[in-house]
């Protein structure tokens, strides 16, 4: 298949891919679609985010044309996308602000729309429903609680069921893989426009007024960053009710306090008021259990180490408030200090499927980060010297524990003196958070060290040494036992590749290359055309995971940008 990527300012690139048939589109109010040629996913389709329900809602499962040929090409402007199938162009655009879905085709055609509505994580039997006709618009009510009203030339009433096997949940080790959906109606036209809401009168109106606004970001000079800069910028979402940056799509449609604080400097380069809007909000919550009630024990020192972003435009109220939490979270880090490290719980890091307790590398430097960013918000001379003796007596105790003939341990027990010598890449994640633990020296030896046992030769690495015994080299879907024990995550890619060149770009110069060939590949060709993903398989590049995951953009922006 054909995929050709159109940016604003009217730059062209497209390329012959195998096995690419999946776009991704979505909007401020939490919405998307996402389609292949044929149905593979119980997450694929139209979601709409329902605001009484306060949830995510599956509306159609799917449309097909009657006689349609196979997809040749899909065209992505990011704010719209196109499909051809020989001589007939569909295209597929969301409303911006509303939960409105405009399908058009280039001739009249007769198309079948299949329903399947249920919230998004439900495996449940779909909501049972009744039609009606109104002139021009068809209105489907689903057990009269979700209205979707649909602006079309034709069309006919079915209720046939048909059951639908989805292979990518079956490759993804996702439970169910069968599900019963239902073919509800036969249209016929060009346009035909859905509207869904929680009255009819709400519904009818949106379905009426076809009304599409949103405006593509400009484009940039390399077209892969104008598209990660779309990607990041369509997870943003601003409503009455809720603001702030999806983790992902399709499944991550939450505001998680670690992926938002990650993707803050990046999403502060496209949209610097809402980044900072996120950063206050961030300040009062990250604190707080993530969702599902999992403690993001990274999450306050991502965001303090996000503060050096933020501080030139803040107020001096705020930088206040910045002092407060980063106090705050010193006084709570002291209820988990042992013997002068900070010890984090069983599956609290960014590495949550695994158990990884203990003093963890990254840890100890968002601590250390912290103590220098509270000497540098200091407004006395004393309390200046006690915050830099802190760091500097905490440096030195890491120092001492954690490197040794250049090796940095991912992980210390205090409590016996056990050392963690399994070798995993979090040791890029402490030079970004404190480059301050080491010299460039000793960084680019230990990063060497790293390398030589995580390195993929397609340009990414490994979540763990690939002569340990836990390795996996496939990605295992919904079973997490190759999450962190192989998959190479494309967020964590594009930091190391940031690490290497503030370390020494020369040395690392292949290394630092390979990496944004891998992360532009997947970006661009892989996956949902446009979108980087959230994880590759160690043995292969390949997209898998969630489709468009906010850090693995954000990272790559960073990248991209790392000299400006």
């Amino acid at each position: 298949m054909k995929v050709t990527h159109i940016i604003k300012n009217n730059k062209k690139l497209s390329k012959e891919c195998s096995g690419v048939e999946s776009f991704l589109l979505s909007n401020k109010k939490g919405d998307y679609l996402w389609m292949n040629s044929d149905p593979e996913s119980r997450y694929e389709g139209w979601f709409c985010y329902l605001e009484k329900l306060s949830n995510i809602y599956r509306i159609i499962e799917n449309i097909s044309i009657e006689g349609g040929v196979g997809v040749d090409e899909i065209i992505n402007y990011t704010d719209r996308v196109e499909r051809r199938r020989g001589d007939l162009l569909e295209t597929f655009r969301l409303s911006h602000d509303a939960s409105v879905f405009d399908y058009q085709l280039n001739k009249k055609r007769k198309i079948n729309v299949f329903f399947d509505v249920r919230e998004s994580y439900s495996s449940g039997e779909s909501l049972d429903y009744e039609v009606e006709s109104k002139k021009d618009i068809i209105l489907v009510s689903f057990n009269k609680k979700i209205f979707l009203a649909i602006k079309s030339e034709k069309g006919s009433v079915f209720k046939e069921k048909i059951n639908r096997h989805y292979q990518y949940d079956q490759d993804r080790n996702s439970f169910p893989f069968n599900r019963e959906v239902s073919y509800g109606l036969s249209l016929y036209g060009k346009r035909f426009t859905f509207s869904v809401a929680e009255s009819k009168k709400r519904a009818l109106e949106k379905a009426k007024k076809r009304v599409f606004s949103r405006t593509p970001l400009e484009g940039r000079k390399q077209i892969d960053e104008t598209l990660a800069r779309e990607a990041l910028s369509s997870l943003l979402i601003s409503t009455k009710k809720r603001k702030g940056l999806f983790a992902g799509l399709p499944w991550f449609f939450q505001f998680w306090p670690r992926d938002e604080a990650i993707s803050l400097k990046a999403l502060s380069f496209l949209k610097k008021e809402e980044a900072k809007e996120i950063f206050l909000r961030l300040l009062k919550t990250s604190f707080s259990k993530g969702p599902g009630g999992v403690v993001n024990v990274d999450a306050p020192g991502w965001l303090l180490k996000r503060a050096e972003c933020f501080l030139p435009l803040l107020s001096p109220a705020e930088k206040k408030v910045v002092k407060r939490r980063g106090k705050l979270l010193i006084k709570k880090a002291s209820e988990r200090m042992i013997n002068g490290f900070f010890v984090n719980n069983a599956n609290e890091t960014w590495m949550d499927s695994l158990e990884r307790s203990g003093a963890r590398i990254e840890m100890q430097a968002m601590i250390l980060n912290s103590y220098r960013l509270l000497a540098d918000l200091s407004e006395t001379k004393k309390e200046k010297d006690f915050y830099i003796k802190k760091e500097e007596a905490m440096r030195e105790r890491v120092r001492d524990v954690f490197f040794e003939n250049d090796h940095l341990y991912d992980g210390y027990y205090p409590k016996t003196g056990f050392k963690d010598f399994t070798v995993r890449p979090n040791i890029f994640i402490a030079f970004y958070i404190y480059p301050e633990l080491l010299s460039k020296e000793e960084w680019t030896a230990c990063f060497q060290k790293a390398l030589d046992c995580l390195w993929l030769p397609w340009g990414g690495l490994s979540t763990i040494d690939k002569n340990n015994l836990n390795f996996q080299w496939k990605h295992t879907g919904e079973d997490s036992k190759s999450y962190h024990q192989g998959d190479s995550w494309f967020f964590l890619n594009n930091l190391v590749a940031i690490a290497l060149y503030k370390t020494d770009k020369e040395r690392f110069k292949s290394y630092i290359e390979k990496i944004k060939e891998a992360s532009k590949e997947e970006l661009m060709w892989m996956g949902a055309v446009g979108s980087h993903g959230e994880v590759s398989s160690a043995e292969k590049l390949e997209s898998r995971g969630c489709l468009n995951q906010a850090w693995s953009n954000a990272m790559y922006i960073e990248l991209l940008t790392i000299d400006n």
